[in-house]
């Protein structure tokens, strides 16, 4: 009973196979329409992943991580996927011209010796042509979800490293915490380059009897980590012939040219730097110049022209840069939340309110135009009002002050913006005023 179910089974799964390159159209048609929509969606979203980065705190460089490596498996998918539709559409043709002229007749073209039985021998005939296609075809449409697999496998095993780094030290402080995350980091090293070695070399590591017994529980631990449930068999299956060993063997490679290519770019107005300097108008710091779907990097005011006497300026609080300081510069101002993720539903069965927090947003604003001086051209404003504020476009949190200019005669003017930040000299804590950001704007 078993076997003519098995039977049954292989007779089903062989039926399906010849019918297959349908599917595979379908599917990949179908794919590529979504994916072309998700990286369109992934485009509309990177602001709020910015934003949602800076006030993550810990767990915000885990979010661009991972909003990245997303954004790398949609693209591979998207180049593979229009591969697999060229090749399908090259077999097709063959197929097509196949039922038009049949095989190739060598005898007809009346080629000198050399160069007949070198074609001969290299081409073959054409149906074993057709048979190579569909064979790179089918190899195609699976290495494309394997490359996605590996992208997220590595990428995993980097957030975990980064996990570690982080938080680990948060929880177990002093020398042993210290010793522990340095051994947990090495061992995740350690394991995860023999595992990507045995990966890449189509599993020569797990080929060595006297090494087998130690590599066994790293290989069980990354194989849970990575995910390789959800593409192990599809391995094997593809490294147990010589095409799929092949394409295996150019996985890594592969990934790595599609990167380089994808960080090529042409230079040529080499006279025409592009370091941030103070001779240059930069669009992002001016609302009505700056592209929708970029945030304000420090600081913007409306426009380049001011025409009223009064000019707005708006500063970016960036949590992930400023905490730090506001922190050693307000030890005193205890935010009443940290940093991170939150659930909505929250208990206090004490009846009492924290008396320490009631003039907190006070406490807070002027701790954060504490960090701030500002001047136009020479001249030092002194003591700007500043107030909490949400830019319009995507909602960036910072300080606006408005502040007046109808004093300044017509023409270029700068503002000039210097915030306090930690001494980087070695050795010293101290916090010290740098020039943070300085741009032009014209009065008329």
């Amino acid at each position: 009973m078993e076997n003519k179910e098995k039977n049954k089974l292989k007779e089903w799964l062989d039926k399906i196979e010849q019918d297959s390159w349908q599917l595979e159209l379908v599917v990949t048609g179908f794919s590529i329409f979504l994916v072309l929509g998700a990286l369109d969606s992934l485009n509309e979203i990177e602001p709020s992943i910015q934003l949602l980065n800076g006030g993550m705190g810990d767990l915000g460089p885990f979010v661009s991580i991972s909003f990245a490596i997303l954004a790398m498996a949609l693209l591979f998918v998207l180049i593979n996927l229009v591969l697999h539709v060229v090749l399908r559409g090259l077999w097709i043709s063959a197929i097509g011209l196949r039922s038009v002229s049949g095989d190739i007749d060598f005898d007809k073209l009346g080629f000198s010796t050399r160069f007949d039985q070198f074609l001969r021998r290299k081409t073959g005939s054409f149906d074993t042509y057709i048979e190579r296609l569909e064979n790179l075809c089918s190899i195609v449409f699976a290495f494309t979800f394997l490359v996605v697999f590996v992208i997220v496998s590595v990428a995993i095993w980097g957030l975990l490293l980064a996990f570690i780094s982080d938080t680990g030290m948060s929880y177990l402080p002093g020398a042993v915490g210290e010793i522990t995350v340095i051994g947990l980091n090495i061992a995740l090293i350690i394991g995860g380059i023999i595992y990507m070695l045995d990966f890449v070399t189509l599993g020569w590591v797990k080929k060595w009897r006297w090494f087998s017994k130690v590599y066994y529980p790293f290989y069980r631990f990354f194989g849970f980590i990575t995910l390789a449930v959800l593409y192990r068999p599809m391995y094997y299956n593809l490294i147990d012939n010589k095409l799929g060993r092949r394409a295996a063997l150019l996985l890594i490679p592969y990934i790595l040219t599609v990167v380089w290519l994808a960080s090529l770019r042409v230079d040529s107005h080499v006279w025409f730097t592009t370091e941030k300097n103070n001779h240059e108008v930069i669009k992002s710091h001016y609302d009505d110049l700056r592209a929708d779907d970029r945030l304000i990097e420090a600081a913007s005011i409306p426009s380049k022209f001011v025409s009223k006497g009064y000019l707005e300026l708006f500063i970016r609080y960036n949590p992930s840069q400023d905490d730090r300081i506001l922190k050693k510069k307000c030890p005193d101002v205890k935010p009443p939340i940290e940093p991170g993720i939150h659930s909505g539903f929250y208990f206090d069965f004490s009846g009492k309110e924290d008396e320490e927090q009631v003039d907190f947003p006070k406490l807070s604003l002027d701790c954060l135009s504490s960090l701030y001086e500002l001047r136009i051209n020479d001249s030092l404003i002194q003591q700007p009002n500043y107030h909490f504020f949400k830019h319009p476009k995507h909602e960036e949190r910072g300080l606006l002050s408005l502040f007046d200019v109808a004093y300044l005669p017509r023409g270029e003017h700068e503002i000039i913006l210097r915030k306090l930040v930690r001494d980087t000299t070695e050795g010293s804590h101290a916090l010290i005023m740098k020039d943070f950001v300085r741009f032009p704007f014209w009065k008329e």
